[in-house]
């Protein structure tokens, strides 16, 4: 192996352990994943041509522009949806129509998880606290409970992270069927948590909901505000950027506020913005390592080691980063530089995006679960100790899926 490329991979090494080191001094995630990417172009010997160009391609390219701006506003919805009281008339109304309760348990973190915001899970919290104490579950139970379900939507939200990564760097991709077939995996990850988890309690009562007209529209007006952009993009082609705008018009007229301008302003989130940033400036340095990229293709070009790249790459950088994008950034575009068919590459990209989550989800770095933990007062201890069903439930689900989507896409 060449002295360049050892001290590649070194810069690799060495720049993603930075994560958690500035993670535990407090360090948003996002600035940290920032600082990670100028350590790999320091320790990689980038000259300083490589970083204006990479500088240049993060900052000027219309299609990451685009995907700033729709994080931008995926934040500004979040914080707008929390701060109006919008949830907690969506929490009301899903009272008022469900009377099943352990549906209910799934169904808040799954509306937050709507919310695409780093640590959404916080919202949701109380709410699965509160009945959880209801139902007498232990307080590492409610925390299980709260982030299983949270992440449900981002395996098929096109305006979530992971998604707006796929769309800029392997564009070939339609979002809808990458969605179609995460849904697979969604709905067996959905089983796997409520027989785990949500089945075995006992002590639960219903609520007095019930269907009917009038509380059926009034969930649907209350979550429309999260639902539209999806609608305007499908039936109109209308891009998520311009339809993220017609969620914000429909927030101000749900709650009208004059004050409704300014308050977007604060809710700006530059550290949900620098995380994407970030990815996208380690992506590019990444690329401008001939050595490393080389041989990394080198093992994706190989039939017979791609799957085992994506797997051990993707689970160790969601792992390390307790980020799901970091991952999706190192792979996809190598992925979309080989000579794959469309179906091939979707293929490839489900299992890097599903592997990627495994490796964020059960990251001591995962925001979500560091902040639930600490609501509920559940050491991260306690947590590891139940979740290693799930962990093995969620491995052997996609092992089985490899070899079923195999046979199908074949």
């Amino acid at each position: 192996m060449r002295v360049k490329e050892v001290q590649e991979i070194v810069a690799v090494a060495v720049s993603f352990f930075t994560i958690p080191i500035l993670s535990k001094k407090k360090v948003p995630i996002g600035i940290a994943i920032c600082i990670c990417s100028m350590v790999m172009a320091l320790i990689g010997g980038l000259d300083l041509l490589s970083i204006k160009d990479i500088l240049k391609e993060t900052f000027l390219n219309f299609n990451k522009v685009r995907q700033y701006i729709v994080i931008a506003e995926v934040g500004i919805l979040g914080v707008l949806l929390r701060d109006y009281r919008i949830i907690d008339n969506v929490i009301k109304y899903l009272y008022r129509t469900i009377s099943n309760k352990r549906v209910i348990l799934m169904s808040i973190p799954a509306i937050i998880g709507l919310l695409s915001v780093p640590g959404g899970a916080i919202i949701s919290a109380p709410f699965i606290d509160r009945l959880g104490e209801e139902a007498n579950l232990p307080k590492t139970q409610r925390a299980i409970i709260n982030l299983v379900y949270r992440h449900v939507p981002m395996h098929v939200m096109p305006y979530s992270s992971g998604f707006l990564i796929v769309a800029s760097l392997a564009p070939r991709i339609s979002l809808y069927k990458l969605a179609g077939v995460n849904l697979i995996f969604v709905m067996l990850y959905v089983v796997i948590g409520y027989f785990l988890y949500i089945l075995p309690i006992k002590d639960i009562a219903p609520t007095s909901g019930r269907i009917s007209l009038s509380n059926l529209f009034n969930l649907l007006k209350y979550t429309s505000p999260v639902y539209s952009a999806v609608l305007l993009n499908i039936f109109f082609g209308l891009p998520f950027y311009l339809g993220l705008l017609a969620n914000l018009l429909i927030v101000y007229l749900l709650s009208p506020k004059n004050t409704f301008l300014i308050d977007i302003t604060r809710a700006f989130n530059f550290k949900i913005l620098s995380a994407l940033v970030g990815v996208y400036l380690i992506q590019g340095v990444i690329g401008e390592m001939e050595l490393l990229s080389t041989y990394l293709t080198a093992i994706f070009a190989d039939p017979k080691a791609i799957v085992f790249g994506i797997v051990l790459i993707s689970f160790f950088f969601g792992m390390t980063t307790g980020y799901q994008p970091t991952a999706l950034g190192m792979i996809m575009p190598i992925l979309a530089a080989l000579p794959l068919s469309d179906m091939q590459l979707l293929f490839y990209c489900h299992f890097t995006f599903e592997w990627s989550f495994i490796g964020y989800f059960f990251s001591p770095l995962h925001l979500c679960q560091l902040f639930t933990c600490e609501h509920l007062g559940v050491s991260t201890l306690e947590l590891y100790k139940e979740y290693w069903k799930l962990f093995l439930s969620l491995v052997a689900v996609l092992i089985i899926n490899y070899f079923l989507l195999g046979i199908w896409m074949s």
